[in-house]
């Protein structure tokens, strides 16, 4: 792909970037100083060359955020955006149906609409993230997500914002991921699901009905390895609200009209959140 290419639209459609989105980055592109294409391009050949080294995930474009008038992160959205074709295609060659490996790489569209949400602006704001996952190591199936964990043999399990977590759905994901992902990343015998996340705090799931979607969900796995602070996570992904810089909260102003988010609100106030990993057994016994 070159900045000029007319399938851009067509490109950003597969990557499910939202019309608004899709916008402004065609107008941003019409910005890019020279500086900004030396750096997209170093960007891209980076994370080009990591494509296909799955077992080795790591992020090639390690550094600080990168502010830019167009929006912050702008030049390296582009050289995720014109490296996606080459991960899709990664995926394709490991046996991954064409219309699923663009959906998976269709992640970089939803962080870009994440980051709309949060911060009321286009731009993007999680490098670690994508980047990491570009090199053909995740996959989008059904309502989850799963990323290659090698050094676990397992899969880590993501939950987009894209709807309700229904039982019935969640099954329909795991077992693709059964036959999907282990097809695709045959060099890893995987053995595991596994989950870090806000979601599995304990004492959060123990204040839900235990018939909702969401302790339904996190009663799945069992609990290992310490937790870790994680308020941020659930105000971020909770209620759309950033305080990774400092920024303060206004608890009483936070929307609660589910009873996860009331009672993600009383946890913060008296003794906040936690990230909990878990796992459970790729295979049912």
């Amino acid at each position: 792909m070159t900045l000029e290419t007319p399938d851009l639209e067509q490109l950003l459609d597969l990557l499910e970037f939202r019309a608004v989105d899709a916008s402004d980055f065609g107008a941003g592109l019409e910005r890019l100083t020279p500086e900004d294409l030396q750096m997209i391009e170093a960007d891209y050949q980076r994370l080009a060359a990591n494509v296909g080294r799955v077992e080795r995930r790591w992020n090639p474009v390690e550094g600080a955020e990168v502010a830019h008038p167009v929006g912050t992160e702008f030049p390296l959205l582009v050289a995720l955006v014109r490296v996606a074709p080459l991960v899709q295609a990664e995926l394709v060659r490991r046996g991954v149906a064409e219309d699923v490996a663009w959906h998976s790489v269709a992640d970089l569209g939803q962080q870009v609409h994440i980051h709309r949400l949060v911060h009321g602006r286009f731009g993007f704001a999680d490098r670690g993230w994508v980047a990491r996952n570009y090199s053909g190591s995740h996959l989008w199936l059904g309502r989850l997500q799963f990323t290659l964990e090698p050094d676990m043999q397992a899969l880590g399990v993501h939950i987009p914002e894209s709807g309700p977590l229904a039982p019935e759905a969640i099954d329909e994901s795991l077992e693709l991921a059964r036959r999907i992902a282990v097809q695709a990343w045959p060099e890893v015998d995987l053995q595991r699901f596994t989950c870090v996340s806000w979601l599995l705090d304990r004492e959060l799931v123990a204040r839900l009905d235990p018939a909702s979607n969401m302790a339904r969900f996190a009663a799945r796995f069992t609990p290992f390895g310490e937790p870790t602070d994680g308020t941020r996570d659930a105000l971020y992904f909770g209620f759309h609200r950033e305080t990774r810089s400092g920024q303060k909260v206004d608890l009483d102003r936070l929307p609660q009209s589910s009873s996860l988010q009331r009672v993600v609100v009383e946890r913060i106030r008296s003794r906040g959140i936690t990230v909990q990993p878990g796992w459970f057994p790729l295979n049912p016994a």
